[in-house]
């Protein structure tokens, strides 16, 4: 399915095409659940494929004062629910906060005890963190939560295992703005806004780790902006467990295992030369090899012209790192009109197209490649210099 969306993007070229997707579910791996599969405890969910035009806002680090107070009015303002991934010894500072939380309908998920590297401490300590976050919340709201997010979207050994016996679903994030690092209200808006497709888990910061009453202004005035616009154009904010419901198949799977979960296309218009931001959301089996599957992603013309992204699919571990990023240059000869995209995997040590790893299952393909129709439109740049005044 393809969705269109345009507005600028701070550090990227103006505009957006979506092309919105995923999932199935495995052991801490990018995932979502095939439709009618419910979402079992330690797996790990950071973007859902839906038809229905929803995100997921996930707001880390609180409740932070009268920040989250800020926060939770504008969403009140809005009449729309938010998932809050709590810290357990900001929780015993602000049980109040927690308390209005819980009662305005918004979903309260763990985020540990103390906000620690679960890559530099022992999976004992790991589990105490977790364990104690839990007890705090639960202690205030009388709920236990069923969400974890591990701080700085860092998995520590051994997490999956944690989360099944806890009986908690691990949350990652497909989009975020960076609001850690200093920006205004419209950057962080704008960078959320134009990432925004259906699907989406969108992550932002209304505390900063165990601090209490940190200054987040610019994220909470983002958090209005971003409202405003994005219910402005049709989208609906949802809860993390309400977004899972309403998921969808994977665009693609191989016969390996591997899934081709979403395709996120940004910058419309587009013109020969221009730099444009892509993000790829794959789904990779346990055990996966590096070396035995590379990812071809060609854009051509019906005439045939043809640029290509292909690149490398890694195993990876931690959430932070399931989307992956890249630039890709448009080559200043290319051709304006419309192009096909054209994915699939292929051995780097042996890239005939005979051998391609077949397409187990996808909407349109051939040849082992998923076949995405008008995924991009390059323009002729307007010549401004000749214009007549």
């Amino acid at each position: 399915m393809f969705h269109v969306h345009a507005a600028s993007y701070g550090r990227f070229p103006v505009g957006a095409v979506i092309v919105g997707l995923i999932l199935s579910l495995g052991s801490c791996r990018p995932s979502a659940p095939t439709p009618n599969r419910s979402i079992q405890p330690g797996e790990t969910v950071y973007f859902v494929p839906t038809a229905e035009k929803m995100v997921a806002l996930t707001l880390d680090d609180g409740p932070n004062g009268a920040a989250t107070e800020r926060v939770l009015d504008i969403l009140k303002q809005f009449r729309v629910p938010a998932t809050f991934f709590l810290i357990g010894t900001n929780v015993t500072h602000y049980p109040e906060i927690v308390r209005r939380m819980a009662r305005e309908g918004h979903l309260i998920g763990n985020h540990s005890f103390q906000h620690l590297r679960f890559d530099q401490i022992t999976s004992r300590a790991m589990l105490e963190d977790i364990a104690r976050g839990e007890e705090a919340i639960t202690g205030v709201t009388g709920v236990k939560p069923t969400w974890f997010r591990p701080p700085f979207g860092i998995n520590g050994v051994g997490l999956d295992e944690i989360c099944r016996a806890r009986g908690v679903v691990i949350a990652g994030w497909s989009g975020h703005a960076g609001d850690w690092n200093p920006q205004s209200a419209v950057e962080i808006a704008e960078h959320m806004i134009t990432q925004a497709t259906p699907g989406d888990i969108l992550l932002l910061h209304d505390g900063w780790e165990t601090r209490h009453e940190v200054d987040r202004h610019n994220t909470v005035d983002a958090v209005y902006l971003i409202l405003e616009r994005l219910t402005r154009e049709g989208f609906q904010f949802v809860t993390l467990p309400e977004l899972v419901r309403h998921a969808g198949p994977p665009l693609a799977e191989f016969s390996d295992g591997v899934r081709l979960l979403g395709l996120h296309v940004q910058a419309q218009p587009i013109h020969p030369g221009d730099a444009v931001y892509i993000r790829y959301f794959w789904d990779i089996p346990g055990g996966w090899n590096y070396k035995s599957a590379a990812a071809f992603v060609h854009f051509q013309t019906g005439d045939g012209f043809r640029f290509q992204d292909d690149h490398i699919i890694r195993p990876r571990g931690d959430v932070r790192d399931l989307a992956v990023e890249r630039t890709l240059i448009i080559p200043p000869n290319a051709p304006v009109g419309r192009y096909q995209g054209r994915i699939g995997l292929f051995d780097p040590a042996n890239p005939d197209v005979k051998l391609r790893v077949p397409v187990r299952s996808a909407g349109l393909h051939r040849k082992g490649a998923v076949i995405l129709p008008d995924i991009l439109e390059i323009r002729a740049r307007s010549n401004t210099n000749n214009q007549v005044p």
